[in-house]
């Protein structure tokens, strides 16, 4: 698997005889006309109509287009000209394959010696590994410097692939979805010219690449949103995902990879023609597909600690939403500069955004290297702060957050601790040099340093799932003593959330949060509602028993943090305007729920249920348990529809549920102390 040894036949990134063969199939009998106007109008199209039919103008104006792609857009855009090189070699005189060649050169060296760049951990190796491979691939056999570069790239991948397969098993990318795009994207279409160049499969065994493909679809709403966790750009299924999933599909003749592609209709998604030399690439119409009705709805990616269930699969239609709703539970490790500190937040779509995550990404990196320029951050202040999640805030107002950021109340800020860099780097390379301090941050060698939070139990199936987090170490010791959340989604419209709550001080101020898009409506007896496009959200808090809720937000409120507003939205950071942010909403309302009275130990329990917009239903709920050692409700729901849950109090974590349903009992039975994969899964 680690020989490399490139081939000198041409072409050979992302081409072998396979490949060719089925593109000869789906382009016999059609004129250059015909196939040119299949492949699109970019560089790669071009080149491709020349590979397929000889036409020596298709590959004249491929490079000439790659070509100028790389001189206007720079580095990312190597790939395009590596693979018209590549494809195109035959009509290149040899004074412009030295050209080439040269610039392969210049820019793959430069590559190598960035310090800062050559991090398992972080998604910009794996474009780095990427484009610098595509040079080495197209050149090999013409340049010595192929070589250098192969063995370079050797020993990072053997480092990343260890940190997708051993840390990451599940598909996912711990700094969110859209950074997933950059990280796994880059290194599957890598992976792909390897194997096409040497017959070096490293996608065939590793469960981290096949497994991608349960990550995009789980991760997709039904109105084409995508799970917005961490560092998330672009919140739309796109082209890119589209390329990961062909990709995928043809490297694993993936059914629900397949299903997927042929019939998710999210506009973002489906087919650019500036993409289409892609489609005839990598899609095969031979690879059978399996509907997503066979997939269980609820899954979990252990890496990052994310949990995502649904009621039901399927895609908004132009008139009409479907009738589902999708939810999010996220504890786990911190993974550096793309982790929020969000752990226990939930997230909850039915019709539209209803408990929503309000951080997002933005463009302020630099700002943290002052204490005068991070305060005025919205991203470092807000965005990325636990103050913008479905979490808890422990109040302790001496508290001083590293690197000067506002003290929100919530989780410890981890990026630098002691103004030193805290973040893995590498699986167990041990050379990497980090802002020219020599750190040891392999994750093989400080096993536990991150562990800020751990999923501690997890069941899903179609009927319920449920995750148990304990997210005390994300807090200062100085005022966290415990946080267990207990969260339990029973299919399709119930959420009952069961916190357990410890400060160190019994003075510092306990906060339960939801974050809307818009106002909150709120009861004369605490029980809140959210509305929002078709969907509709009722909240009936149970405990504590003596509370106050509040909602904050509105006209100059937006993103309060203790009495500072940061600006709200794209381009509104009071410390940089960047042009990120790609048509999400924020929010611009919270709901804060509070013991009435101080005390070390408070329990907080709520009940959701998620209807229609133009329902005016409230759950009826009954509490019991009181003088116990465990906290229960009972919820019920219209069709004879009734859920019993039952959470221990103090100690472990653990809970019984009862489902019901004319009167039929669905499920009884407790709740696991460990996770328990879902049927099929090892």
């Amino acid at each position: 698997m680690w020989e490399w040894r490139v081939r000198e036949n041409r072409p050979r990134i992302w081409l072998d005889e396979s490949r060719l063969t089925l593109l000869r199939e789906k382009t016999k009998g059609k004129d250059l006309a015909t196939v040119k106007n299949s492949l699109g109008g970019s560089a790669l199209g071009k080149a491709l109509a020349y590979v397929l039919t000889g036409d020596e103008e298709c590959a004249r104006s491929a490079i000439s287009l790659a070509t100028g792609y790389c001189e206007k857009n720079g580095w990312l855009y190597m790939r395009s000209l590596a693979a018209c090189y590549d494809w195109c070699h035959g009509v290149l005189s040899a004074e412009e394959k030295a050209q080439f060649r040269a610039l392969f050169v210049r820019e793959g060296l430069k590559r190598l010696s960035i310090p800062g760049v050559w991090s398992s951990f972080h998604h910009r190796m794996y474009a780095e590994m990427a484009n610098v491979g595509f040079c080495a691939l197209a050149m090999e056999t013409d340049d010595r410097f192929a070589l250098t570069f192969l063995e370079f790239l050797k020993e990072r991948c053997k480092d990343a692939m260890r940190v997708l397969d051993e840390v990451f098993p599940d598909g996912e990318w711990p700094q969110g979805f859209d950074l997933n795009r950059e990280a796994t994207g880059w290194a599957i279409r890598f992976f792909w010219a390897l194997k096409t160049a040497t017959g070096d499969d490293l996608m065939a065994q590793s469960p981290h690449i096949r497994n991608t493909v349960q990550y995009i679809i789980h991760c997709a709403k039904p109105d084409g949103l995508v799970y917005p966790g961490g560092d998330n750009d672009y919140p739309y299924l796109n082209d890119r995902d589209r390329e990961m999933l062909l990709l995928l599909a043809a490297e694993f003749r993936d059914p629900y990879a397949q299903y997927f592609l042929n019939h998710c209709q999210v506009k973002t998604f489906i087919r650019n023609k500036a993409f289409a030399w892609q489609d005839a690439l990598w899609y095969d119409p031979g690879i059978p597909e399996r509907p997503l009705d066979d997939i269980p709805r609820s899954r979990i990616f252990r890496g990052h600690g994310l949990v995502v269930a649904r009621s039901a699969w399927g895609w908004d239609e132009e008139d009409e939403r479907l009738p589902a709703s999708w939810v999010t539970f996220r504890c786990g490790k911190y993974f550096g500069r793309g982790t929020h500190y969000d752990n226990n937040h939930f997230e909850i779509y039915c019709k539209g955004e209803l408990a929503i995550d309000s951080g997002r990404n933005d463009d302020d990196w630099g700002l943290e290297k002052s204490p005068d320029t991070i305060r005025k951050s919205q991203f470092f202040n807000y965005y990325r702060r636990s103050i913008a999640h479905n979490t808890i805030l422990v109040e302790q107002p001496d508290e001083e957050m590293e690197m000067g950021v506002a003290n929100d109340g919530g989780q410890q800020e981890l990026l630098y601790v002691g103004g030193v860099p805290n973040e893995p780097e590498s699986f167990d390379m041990r050379e990497y040099l980090l802002d020219e301090k020599r750190m040891c941050h392999d994750w093989a060698a400080t096993r536990g340093r991150w562990d800020t939070g751990e999923m501690l139990a997890y069941m899903g199936n179609n009927l319920f799932t449920y995750a148990c987090g304990d997210a005390t170490k994300s807090y200062s010791p100085q005022k966290m003593e415990c946080f267990v959340r207990q969260f339990l989604y029973v299919h399709p419209d119930v959420v009952i959330v069961f916190d357990r709550v410890v400060s160190a001080n019994i003075m510092c101020r306990k906060k339960w949060l939801l974050h809307s898009i818009v106002a909150p409506h709120v009861r004369q007896d605490g029980t809140f509602e959210v509305e929002y496009n078709g969907g509709r959200l009722v909240c009936v808090p149970v405990l504590p028993e003596r509370r106050c809720v509040e909602k904050v937000g509105g006209a100059g409120k937006e993103f309060l943090v203790g009495e500072h507003r940061y600006a709200c939205g794209p381009h509104a950071s009071t410390g940089r305007r960047s042009s990120l942010h790609f048509g999400e909403l924020p929010g611009a309302w919270r709901i804060e729920e509070s013991p009435a009275e101080p005390s070390e130990e408070d329990y907080f329990l709520n009940v959701i249920l998620l209807t229609d917009r133009e329902s005016r239903l409230t759950p009826k709920v009954r509490r019991h348990g009181e003088g116990t050692a465990n906290s229960g409700v009972s919820v019920t729901l219209p069709r004879k529809r009734a859920i019993t849950a039952s959470f221990r109090r103090g100690g472990v974590a653990g809970a019984t549920v009862l489902i019901e349903e004319g009167g039929r009992v669905l499920f009884e039975g407790a709740m696991p102390d460990r996770i328990v994969m879902e049927k099929g899964r090892i």
